[in-house]
């Protein structure tokens, strides 16, 4: 199911460039053209319902890997930088709860900082999921010591997680990504609005390493409005040096 934003969308004035390659000949992960005329998105909506999912595709930064956009995409002959929303699927389940959030890292579900991956993964898994999880999510059982048990990693996550266990296994991470759509929508208009080229990826986006606190004050400020929360983790990856 997916929903357009125009009838070929660009909030992108020029320049946009990527360098280092034969328009043409490179190909992203996603199989498309890695060209800088590909701009034009939709949203792509889930389980024929509006109020699931709605994330924008299409553009031809999501088909690059992470460090191949920091190494070849300039926005305003500049580099880029990757402002990011962290931990945002279980920080909205804590406001849809109504609960205050927790301190610290939402993923350190372990205490020690082992096993973040695993545990991402697997909370995110079952807030989409529909009813209890029965399978390890794919890709996650690798991050946990041998022999761990899904019963006692849901049963440890839901102990330290009880505030929104209830929201477990209810589908509610697709309701999660409307918002999440709605506020990156929110955010590339305005800061368009300003001069400001952005390009959205999911829960973060791409600005000119100069706008970058620009947008990271935009992303903070869609989340507030947005939830009624000031409790945002924003972060902002430059390009390595």
């Amino acid at each position: 199911m997916t929903g357009h934003l125009g009838a070929a969308a660009s909030f992108f004035p020029p320049p946009i460039e990527v360098t280092g390659q034969n328009t043409g000949l490179s190909l992203g992960k996603d199989g498309q053209v890695i060209a800088p005329y590909r701009r034009s998105l939709r949203r792509i909506f889930n389980n024929a319902n509006w109020l699931h999912g709605g994330r924008l595709a299409g553009g031809f930064w999501m088909g690059m890997e992470r460090a191949e956009r920091f190494e070849r995409i300039r926005i305003d002959n500049e580099r880029i930088a990757d402002i990011d929303y962290r931990q945002l699927f279980p920080r909205l389940a804590y406001v849809r709860a109504g609960q205050p959030q927790p301190e610290g890292d939402i993923y350190n579900v372990a205490g020690d900082g082992s096993g973040r991956d695993g545990w991402k993964q697997l909370i995110n898994a079952m807030l989409f999921a529909d009813g209890p999880l029965r399978n390890w999510p794919e890709g996650t059982l690798q991050h946990f010591p041998s022999g761990t048990k899904l019963r006692d990693a849901i049963e440890m996550l839901v102990s330290h997680h009880a505030p929104i266990a209830d929201l477990f296994g209810t589908e509610l991470g697709f309701q999660l990504m409307r918002i999440e759509s709605d506020m990156l929508i929110g955010i590339i208009t305005h800061l368009a609005s300003i001069g400001v080229t952005a390009l959205p990826l999911h829960d973060a986006v791409l600005v000119a390493e100069s706008k970058a606190y620009v947008a990271a004050g935009a992303m903070q400020a869609a989340f507030s409005m947005g939830t009624g929360s000031s409790c945002a983790i924003v972060s902002i990856e430059f390009f390595p040096r």
